[in-house]
This record gives C-alpha cells, structure tokens and sequence, in this order.
C-alpha cells in the first residue's frame, strides 16, 4: 500500500503547481525535506535552482529505479485528492502542512537529522 507524500512546489502565483509524488516518504518526510532545504539553501533566492536541487536531494536514493517517485502538475482544486499534500513555497520560503505554516529556516532547524541526533 506504501506510505504516500506529495510535495506540492509553488513557483509562482499562477498555477499549475509542480508535485513529487514519493510512494514510500510519508514516515521520513519532515527529515528528508529539512535536508532537501538545507542542500539548498545557497539557490534559495533562485526559485528554479532551488527547486532542482530540493527535488534531486528528495529522489537521490531511488534515481535509477523505475518506481518509487512521480512528478506530475496540478491545479489547485485537484490538491483535495492528494494524499498528505505538503505544500512548499519557493517564493515565500514557507512549508504548509498538517500542523500549519512554518517558514524554512524553522522547519530546518526543528526536523534536521543533526538537531534531532544532538537532542537524543
């Protein structure tokens, strides 16, 4: 059955939006996409760029398998039948998900494997 994610990119303000589907991400999505953002971090005023990295740090571990992950577009009113939607903001540096808005030094800082490996 997997363990379905979709990272939902907002580039701009117009649709459609671009989506990583991952069949196996939803238990490890908080520290794959801390990560992703942290690898990043340096093209974060470039949207594109950022986007690219973020997108090869999620599928690094599966590149050369035939399944694991999607990308596909959406419009807005087809987010309602994603399962676990994340949505991730390129412009705004703002993560949206089941618990809200965190922006992405936050949602670093919280989820990265180090901090979560120094507070065990």
């Amino acid at each position: 059955m997997g363990a379905r994610i979709n990272y939902v990119f907002k580039a701009n303000l117009d649709e459609p939006y671009i989506v990583l589907y991952s069949h196996w991400g939803e238990s490890s999505w908080h520290t794959d996409l801390a990560a992703a953002l942290q690898a990043a971090k340096p093209r974060w005023q470039d949207p594109s760029y950022a986007l690219r990295i973020i997108i090869d740090q999620l599928t690094k571990d599966s590149r050369d398998s035939e399944t694991g992950h999607g990308i596909f577009l959406a419009k807005h009113e087809d987010l309602a039948f994603l399962d676990y939607p994340v949505i991730v903001d390129l412009q705004a540096w703002w993560i949206q998900d089941e618990s809200g808005e965190h922006q992405w030094s936050d949602f670093i800082n919280y989820h990265s494997p180090k901090v979560l490996t120094e507070q065990i």
